[in-house]
């Protein structure tokens, strides 16, 4: 069995990393790689943009408000803002509130019944990074997809 590190564009954003995925091969010899239980994929990668310690980009912003099942309107109410801002934040041409950010790190934690850091550490973390840093997912075991610590 060979495992491998896959960046998985496949979920709409471009620095999630699946860390040690089993790889197979086909009849071929061609690598082929199959990924299960998608559900809990998505929601350690929701948890994994939650508990970063920079600020949520409009790509992750997407991701979430998709895995949490809201509407940009939906997302707006819950946030005090109104619907045509929460469609800037996504597209990227407004930073995302701060105090919204931590609302919304929080409620994505509660979705995913994930650890709940203390509302102050997690408002710190809201603010604009110069780089993307990656989304690591522990891939060792489909069933018990785990978003991976960040390094600080």
């Amino acid at each position: 069995m060979t495992r491998l590190d896959y960046r998985y564009d496949e979920c709409g954003l471009d620095n999630v990393m699946l860390m040690g995925l089993e790889v197979c091969q086909d009849d071929e010899g061609e690598d082929v790689i199959t990924i299960h239980n998608i559900n809990a994929l998505h929601g350690a990668i929701a948890e994994g943009i939650a508990l970063k310690q920079t600020g949520i980009t409009g790509k992750e912003l997407r991701f979430i408000r998709t895995e949490l099942g809201l509407t940009q309107a939906e997302l707006a109410a819950v946030v005090s803002k109104d619907v045509q801002t929460v469609g800037r934040w996504e597209r990227g041409e407004f930073p995302i509130d701060s105090t919204a950010e931590t609302v919304i790190r929080v409620m994505t934690l509660q979705h995913v019944e994930g650890k709940m850091p203390a509302v102050q550490e997690m408002a710190a973390w809201s603010v604009a990074s110069s780089g993307e840093p990656p989304i690591l997912i522990d891939a060792t075991d489909q069933n018990d997809w785990k978003a991976l610590p960040q390094a600080a």
